[in-house]
C-alpha cells in the first residue's frame, strides 16, 4: 500500500507535474497543497506551530536559524530535516525600490543606507546582503535595517530576532515597523532611502485606495496607499530587473540565489527513510518534465529564434534549477557563511548536517 503524504508549496510551474499526477513517486500517494499567495504566511505557520504537512516548501535561511534554536526557542516544535530540492530564486529585485532624494543611483551606492526589507530572517533578504558584499563590499553592519513586517506576524519574530537572547548580532542594527507604519510611506517620505516593495502594491493613483492595510495588524504585508507608478520621489533601482547584477554575482561566486527548499518530518524520515530519496527523485523529474514543456512551448509561439535562453544558459548552464549537493553545495555553504556574517545564526553549521543522510551523494 502506497504511503499517504501531503506537501505544501507555494504555486510553482515546476512542481505542476507533480500536482496534476504526471509525475508520481514510487509507493507514495502524495497531495499536493498549494498556496497561491506568497509563501511568507507557509512560512509563518511552519515557524508558529510546526510543520502540520508531512513536508513543506520552507525558507533555507529560516532553517537555518530553526536548527540553531529548535531546542530552545522553538521548544522542539521546528522537528523537520530538508532535502536537497530548491526550486526557487530569491529574485525580487524588480521590485526594489529606492527614494529619489537618497543619492542612490546604482547598486553600490547602498552604504550606509537604511534598507527595508519584509524580513530580515528571510532567504531573498539573505541573498539581497551576500551580493552586497561579494559585488561592493558592503557589510551588513553598515547600513540600517528595518524590518518591516511586526513583530507579532513575521518569520523574523517567531524565530526571536526582536528578543536580545536571539536577536542579530555582529553590530548590525535592525529596528520593527509597527502595525501602523508601512515601507511604502516611509520610502515616499524619506524615512527609508531603500525598500523592497510588493508587485500588489505597484498600483495607478485612481485605484490605490482600495486595499490601503496599514494599521491593521492581522495583515503580514502592509500597504499605505502611495502610487509607485509615476511618482517623483519613489523609482526603480533596476530597469532590468536585477538581471545584471544577478548575472554578475553569479559569474563571481558560482552560487545560485536558491530561496527555498522541501522539508519533511522527522518522524516520516525516521519510520521511513526512502522517502528523501523517492521525493527528490520525484521533484527532479516534475522539474525536467516542465522543462521539456517550455522548450516546446518556446519553439511554437517564437515568430523569429529567440535568444533568451541560450544567453539564460552562457551564464547559468542548461539548467538554472540545479537540484543536489553536488551541484548547490557552494550556494548553501555561501548562505551559511552569511548568515553567520549578517548576525542571524551564531554558530556554523556543516551542510551535513543540515540535510538528510540518503540524500548527501545527490
Amino acid at each position: 500500500m502506497a504511503l499517504k503524504l501531503t506537501i505544501a508549496f507555494s504555486d510553482n510551474p515546476r512542481i505542476q507535474p507533480l500536482k496534476d499526477g504526471t509525475v508520481r513517486p514510487e509507493n507514495i500517494d502524495l497531495e499536493v497543497v498549494t498556496f497561491s499567495n506568497a509563501a511568507s504566511m507557509l512560512f509563518y505557520r511552519n515557524l508558529l506551530y510546526g510543520l502540520d504537512f508531512d513536508a513543506s516548501e520552507m525558507s533555507i535561511s529560516e532553517t537555518l536559524l530553526a536548527k540553531e534554536r529548535n531546542e530552545t526557542l522553538g521548544k522542539g516544535r521546528w522537528d523537520w530535516t530538508p532535502i536537497p530540492v530548491f526550486l526557487t530564486r530569491g529574485h525580487f529585485w524588480a521590485d526594489f525600490y529606492v527614494n529619489t532624494s537618497s543619492g542612490i543611483k546604482d547598486f553600490g551606492d547602498l552604504r550606509r543606507k537604511r534598507i527595508g526589507v519584509p524580513d530580515y530572517a528571510m532567504t531573498a533578504a539573505l541573498w539581497f546582503r551576500i551580493t552586497l558584499k561579494e559585488l561592493y563590499g558592503i557589510e551588513a553592519w553598515e547600513n540600517v535595517w528595518y524590518n518591516c513586517r511586526s513583530k507579532e506576524l513575521s518569520q523574523g519574530g517567531a524565530l526571536g530576532l526582536h528578543l536580545e537572547e536571539y536577536g542579530v548580532v555582529n553590530g548590525v542594527t535592525l529596528h520593527w515597523l509597527t502595525a501602523d507604519q508601512t515601507m511604502d510611506l516611509m520610502l515616499a517620505r524619506g524615512e527609508l532611502d531603500a525598500s523592497f516593495l510588493p508587485k500588489s502594491w505597484i498600483v495607478s493613483p485612481s485605484n490605490m485606495k482600495e486595499g490601503i492595510t496599514a494599521g491593521d495588524p492581522t495583515v503580514i504585508d502592509r500597504y499605505g496607499g502611495t502610487s509607485l507608478t509615476d511618482n517623483p520621489r519613489i523609482r526603480r533601482l533596476f530597469d532590468d530587473e536585477g538581471k545584471a547584477i544577478i548575472s554578475a554575482f553569479f559569474r563571481r561566486t558560482g552560487c545560485y540565489h536558491a530561496n527555498h527548499h522541501v522539508i519533511i518530518k522527522n518522524s516520516i524520515l525516521q519510520e521511513h527513510p526512502w522517502v528523501a530519496m523517492e521525493l527528490y527523485k520525484a521533484f527532479q523529474r516534475s522539474k525536467e518534465v516542465v522543462y521539456e514543456q517550455a522548450k516546446r512551448a518556446q519553439s511554437a509561439y517564437l515568430y523569429f529564434e529567440g535568444n533568451d535562453w541560450r544567453e539564460q544558459a552562457a551564464v547559468f548552464g542548461e539548467d538554472p534549477y540545479p537540484l543536489g549537493l553536488r551541484a548547490m553545495r557552494k550556494t548553501i555553504e555561501r548562505a551559511i557563511q552569511g548568515s553567520l556574517e549578517q548576525g542571524l545564526i551564531r554558530k556554523p553549521i556543516k551542510v551535513e548536517d543540515l540535510y538528510f543522510h540518503t540524500t548527501l551523494d545527490t
